[in-house]
């Protein structure tokens, strides 16, 4: 067996005592087998992987066993994981970037790391390393040894991540979360790269993600994680056909699909472990609560029913994940007749460095290249593609931030002026930016209030009672409480923070919102509330939107037409229900082919299937 937990609880050392962060948590992985770890974040499943690996700091107390490959590696076999690491198991890590050394080659890396795991020469080391790296799919395998991370793709550092996670050759692989910042089309490969490997060398893997398509696509068990307690756990088909856990439920039906419809949003947020209930840690937020759920804390039993476990004393009945959210009509608004942004011709050159110059030093690289898209007043145009594609020098081209090499960029009829000049104060009033990171897009300094107010103080808008009530006002429309204003963003969940960044954007009510990969980073039951309150704001104001973005499930319900982008082309533009019905393209084709979507997962069910019987 690569993996078995049993009882497994970590705490960590406060004033008073210990903290837990884990509880009793009980796991076997099996050769050959993908169980996926699925929760929103803080339910404690990167936690569970770096206890496993005995990566935690020292002030960290882990109690119970864990045994990888039959060896005991908790308790005072400390040694025994340090031995295991690399060799037995191994981990892969969200962040690409971060995991690799930015001043060290690709290959050198590689072979440090062979060297120390296979105890072999520098040139039996290269060998391996060329193999793995063509064996995980990196391109050109001999010219992207001697390159650096900086240079390869977010993709090709995620393969080299595996490459170096298999260079031990591990029965056990970790991944936590290893394609959450990925497009879907490298999503996709990333995925079928880890059920090829699992296949051809039988190794067991645990698979972390907040998102429940991808954990479908690929697992062949998945055990859901609520405040650092297993809640729900069984086959991929029977959790997903009938889950009884209401927060799994919530889950579901929090995902978005390519059918569109209405999002589902859990509300409430997950307790940090200084807050957690007596009883059940999801009361709070359950709409199936009983008295009892406050006091007790529900045992992981099987469900009678059927081969699943769940944690619960009122489970619900069971709802598909197929049918779990009627598909709603998306209501299109009219085009006007007048566009209210329009790019027309519009092309972006950026000046890169050219090698071997001696002319000139320096080359034109075209990021944006002879587009038209326009926008209507109420209007919601999303704007797909990979990264890399120029959607985010679109969006740079719409708020003035670049200026158009060729073609014409018109907001109202009128060309959008550059920044800094003194016609772009008054155009910011009409348009704003919604960023990808709401940790980015504040101050840690600043209370929240202070930073919804800061537009109406530099705009110079009414006296200083009048702007306290229009934050008050703002905070209102975006859901949050009054109270919210004197907290600072890191007492604040990233769906909270979001809402606020929402809110300091119309602050000067604004007729055009850009927002650029809003809810990437966000988990997916609170991607949802912000989908929903960008449609609620859209009714409310006849906001105009334009949405960036490179998941397609979410912009359905959301968006009138979509533009998909490819290499600094809209190679289609269509409205949004053909195109997903009927996409001519074949790069949207494929974008569609590759969204990790419930409703057309096949492999893995059926693998399941397979092996159980």
């Amino acid at each position: 067996m690569p993996l078995s937990v049993s009882g497994l609880g970590v705490t960590i050392e406060q004033e008073g005592g210990h903290l837990p962060i884990l509880q009793d948590i009980d796991l076997d992985v099996a050769a050959g087998r993908i169980v996926g770890l699925v929760g929103e974040s803080g339910s404690g499943k990167s936690v569970f992987c770096l206890a496993s690996m005995g990566l935690l700091p020292e002030r960290w107390r882990t109690d119970g066993t864990v045994a990888i490959n039959g060896k005991t590696v908790t308790g005072r076999a400390r040694r025994t994981i340090e031995e295991a690491r690399g060799r037995e198991a191994a981990m892969i890590f969200q962040d690409a970037g971060a995991s690799l050394n930015p001043i060290a080659t690709i290959g050198g890396q590689l072979v440090d790391t062979i060297r120390r795991l296979r105890d072999v020469r520098t040139g039996e080391a290269t060998e391996i390393a060329m193999e793995l790296l063509e064996h995980v799919g990196i391109p050109e395998p001999q010219r992207r040894f001697r390159e650096y991370p900086f240079q390869l793709s977010g993709g090709q550092n995620q393969r080299v991540l595996i490459a170096l996670a298999l260079a031990g050759r591990p029965r056990l692989l970790f991944a936590d979360e290893p394609t959450t910042a990925l497009d879907v089309t490298v999503q996709a490969q990333i995925l079928d790269l880890i059920g090829r490997l699992r296949d051809e060398t039988d190794m067991g893997v645990v698979f972390v993600s907040h998102d429940l398509g991808v954990i479908a696509n690929i697992c062949d068990e998945i055990a859901v994680m609520y405040a650092g307690r297993i809640v729900e756990y069984g086959p991929t088909e029977a959790i997903l056909r009938s889950a009884v856990h209401p927060y799994t439920q919530g889950l579901i039906k929090s995902m978005p699909t390519k059918r569109g419809g209405r999002l589902h949003s859990i509300g409430g947020r997950v307790p940090l472990p200084a807050e957690r209930p007596a009883g059940c840690a999801f009361a709070p937020r359950c709409p199936r609560r009983l008295d009892k759920c406050s006091e007790d804390l529900p045992a992981l039993l099987r469900d009678d029913a059927g081969p699943t476990l769940r944690a619960c004393h009122n489970p619900a009945e069971p709802v598909p994940a197929a049918v779990a959210e009627p598909v709603a009509a998306r209501e299109a608004v009219p085009r006007a007749g007048d566009a209210l942004m329009q790019l027309t011709g519009a092309s972006c050159d950026y000046r890169i460095g050219a090698h071997g110059s001696f002319l000139s030093g320096h080359t034109l690289f075209r990021a944006v290249d002879q587009i038209d898209l326009d926008l209507g007043e109420g209007e919601a145009v999303a704007l797909i593609g990979e990264s890399g594609s120029g959607k985010s020098t679109v969006a740079k081209l719409a708020l003035g931030v670049e200026a158009p090499s060729d073609g014409t960029v018109l907001f109202d009829g009128e060309p959008v002026p550059p920044v800094g000049s003194a016609a772009h104060r008054a155009f910011a009033r009409s348009v704003q930016l919604v960023p990808q990171s709401p940790f980015l897009a504040t101050d840690p300094r600043m209370r929240i209030g202070d930073q919804i107010r800061e537009p109406l103080d530099i705009h110079g808008e009414g006296r200083a009672g009048e702007r306290r009530d229009r934050v008050r006002a703002l905070l209102d429309t975006v859901g949050l409480p009054d109270e919210l204003a004197r907290r600072f963003p890191h007492e604040v969940s990233g769906g909270q923070l979001q809402r606020v960044v929402i809110a300091r954007a119309l602050a000067l009510e604004p007729r055009l919102l850009i927002c650029d990969e809003p809810t990437s980073a966000l988990d997916v039951s609170v991607q949802g509330q912000i989908i929903e309150l960008l449609k609620t704001l859209r009714g409310q104001r006849g906001l105009s939107l334009l949405f960036i973005t490179h998941d397609l499930r979410i912009i359905r319900s959301l968006c009138d037409r979509v533009a998909v982008m490819h290499a600094g082309q809209i190679v289609e533009y269509a409205d949004t229900d053909d195109v997903f019905e009927r996409p001519h393209h074949a790069y949207t084709r494929d974008l569609l082919a590759a969204v990790p979507d419930l409703a057309t997962r096949a492999a893995p069910a059926a693998r399941s299937a397979e092996l159980a019987s």
